[in-house]
């Protein structure tokens, strides 16, 4: 394989995070891209574009041939870099889930909106608990819902028994943005 985060997303994981949203038509960042499955059912289903982030170089030429990719390491994107971008789905690495979906909502411009996988741990007190996780579930109670998927990898090309959340934040428009669709 090629590295400790590396978990595609199985199609039927995909459609359990995207049930109720139509992609057609919209303008959507893979920022943890991996091998591009989830490039692919974004694509399959009539995204307008689909931009991708992928930090390993192997992974990153296989993504590359299915898409654009705007960055190296997802953490650099800066919101000028994604102004234009309706939602923004993602499988990060577990490892660091929290910080990619706090970026991916810092930089979202107003009125996207943001799915991602993470560790169902991440949402859970335990007896460490970080600034990062503190942060995450402030903004799921503000702005959004949090979804139990459960074990759902453990059919997937690489399995783990790992309990899944899917969370779903939107980022409110602020400013001249509340009144671009009147």
């Amino acid at each position: 394989m090629f590295d400790k985060d590396f978990y595609p997303t199985p199609d039927s994981v995909i459609e359990q995070m995207l049930i109720g949203h139509d992609v057609a038509g919209k303008i959507i960042l893979e920022p943890s891209a991996g091998s591009g499955n989830i490039v692919d059912y974004l694509q399959k289903n009539y995204a307008k574009e689909v931009l991708a982030c992928e930090i390993n170089s192997k992974l990153r030429r296989i993504v590359e041939s299915k898409c654009r990719v705007i960055a190296y390491d997802f953490l650099t994107v800066r919101p000028e870099d994604i102004s234009h971008v309706d939602m923004i789905v993602m499988n990060p690495p577990f490892s660091d889930a929290r910080r990619h979906i706090l970026h991916a909502y810092e930089i979202a411009p107003g009125g996207c909106e943001i799915i991602a996988l993470c560790n169902s741990s991440d949402m859970t007190d335990g007896w460490y608990t970080t600034k990062y996780q503190e942060k995450l579930k402030e903004l799921v109670r503000d702005y959004g819902y949090k979804e139990e998927l459960g074990d759902c990898f453990t059919t997937a090309e690489r399995k783990t028994d790992v309990w899944v959340s899917c969370l779903h934040l939107y980022k409110p428009k602020t400013g001249e943005q509340e009144f671009e669709d009147y």
